[in-house]
Formats: C-alpha cells, structure tokens, sequence
C-alpha cells in the first residue's frame, strides 16, 4: 500500500537513517529495485574508503509502545512469501526504533540462526488485517531488551 501511514512513516525514518549516516561520513546509494526484491541487497550501498556494505532498513514504529520488536518470517501470507528474516542478503540490518533513540544493528545470518529457537520462546503473529490489503505478514514478537542483549552486533544512540 504505497499512501498507507505505515509506508509514509518508513519513507521518513528512510530519509532519517540516511542523513544520520552521512552526517558520519558515508556515502549512501538507493539500491535499484532488482537490487532490492530480486536480490534482496538491502535498501542502500553504503561505502566509506574502501569499505563497502549493503544495508536493509527496517523500522520499529510501534517498539516505543510495545517495548517489541518484529522480526518478519512471513512477508505475504496468502502467497507463502517468506519474510525479511530468511531472505535478507544484506551485510546488515538498521532496525531504527527511534522513539527509543536507538538503531539496533543485526547480521541477517545471524538472524537466521535463531529464528527457530525464538519461535520457542516468544509469539509469532500476525499483523493486523486493516495494515495490508488482502493479506497480513507475521512476524516474532521479541522483546527489546532481549534483542538488545542477545541478538544484536551494535547499538547505535541516536
């Protein structure tokens, strides 16, 4: 739904995330849509000298009232598309929960690796059926000083 809140809100932490980082001195590219939905690059090309990275955004509106975070195993329920959690083949994620100051950094890889154990230990659910026309994405509800501590490379203070 591109006029839906949710899409404008992430068009806006996008615009955020890429002034915070090249405030520090990255150059920061979009990445073609192939890039992006065929590949599934990320968001962005990151470069730096010689240090080149490919990032995916995500963004945790909701954490500063939840205290969650959503980890995405299911992008479009009604056609088995796997979310962002299996196929993200960015060097990194930027999770920006800015209500709570903070871009949690998390290695997809990584990620991968305990998606199975988190389905043990917290809710996997749905979104809600007014967020998506027609179908819903799911996702762990992880708790976020349990992702802060347990699954994250970096915490980044903004």
């Amino acid at each position: 739904m591109l006029n839906s809140p949710q899409f404008t809100r992430g068009k806006k932490v996008e615009a955020f995330l890429d002034e915070f980082f090249r405030f520090r001195g990255w150059h920061i590219v979009p990445t073609t849509a192939h890039e992006e939905r065929a590949l599934c690059l990320g968001d962005r090309h990151f470069s730096k000298g010689d240090l080149k990275l490919n990032i995916e955004y995500k963004s945790g509106i909701q954490t500063g009232a939840t205290g969650n975070i959503f980890l995405e195993t299911i992008s479009v329920d009604t056609q088995g598309k796997q979310g962002w959690v299996y196929t993200c083949q960015a060097d990194y994620i930027f999770y920006a929960v800015l209500l709570n100051h903070k871009i949690l950094v998390f290695k997809p890889d990584k990620l991968r690796a305990v998606i199975e154990e988190l389905k043990t230990k917290f809710r996997e659910v749905p979104t809600s059926n007014n967020q998506n026309k027609g179908y819903n994405t799911h996702g762990v509800i992880v708790p976020l000083g349990y992702a802060m501590r347990y699954l994250t490379e970096q915490i980044i203070e903004v």
